[in-house]
């Protein structure tokens, strides 16, 4: 198999994470509207995000599969690296957001207590996306791909949030609504 061949390959892994990241980030926005989470929305905000980087990844990888011409004597393989700065990038300035209306709850005292549905929404997230991360890394070994396995520690430490998310949220259902706010900074 050629490397052209194996980048075509690392683009179904860009896919799946995009279908995933559309899914998860809908699902928690619109429950934690509903469940008043500030953790929930504040993870479904870093999904959004990660749309952005995987779309970049899937341009890079189809930028990267373009053959050495006149100006790129090498070829495009750069190409996934320039998409990874950017999706970089997106991803900081949406965590700063997060993080200031994070701060501005905390600080102002807005202390909601979620509904419990919102941690089992962040946890049955958090499962989904395990999966996804399962499926990127081994097809990222498999292929040799390193923005493919940068991707799939991405969609790792997605999972790792979501579960951040739900630990707060079932916190806040403890008599403690402010961990509900310290897992929203976690997520930024």
């Amino acid at each position: 198999m050629d490397v052209y061949e194996e980048i075509r390959k690392g683009e179904r892994g860009a896919w799946v994470s995009i279908c995933a990241y559309i899914v998860f980030s809908a699902l928690k926005l619109i429950s934690g509207y509903v469940f008043a989470s500030s953790a929930l929305l504040a993870d479904g905000f870093n999904n959004l995000t990660d749309i952005v980087a995987s779309i970049a990844v899937l341009i890079g990888l189809r930028i990267s599969q373009k053959p050495p011409d006149s100006d790129h004597a090498y070829g495009h393989f750069r190409a996934e690296t320039i998409a990874a700065l950017i999706a970089s990038f997106i991803m900081a300035m949406v965590g700063i957001q997060v993080l200031f209306e994070a701060g501005r709850s905390l600080f102002i005292g807005k202390e909601v207590e979620p509904n419990l549905w919102s941690a089992g929404v962040a946890a049955v997230c958090a499962m989904g996306m395990f999966a996804v991360y399962i499926y990127n890394r081994n097809l990222a070994r498999k292929i040799n791909n390193s923005a493919l396995m940068a991707a799939a520690k991405d969609n790792f430490s997605d999972a790792l949030v979501s579960i951040g998310a739900a630990v707060g949220i079932v916190g806040a259902q403890f008599g403690l609504p402010w961990l509900d706010v310290v897992a929203a900074f976690a997520v930024g």
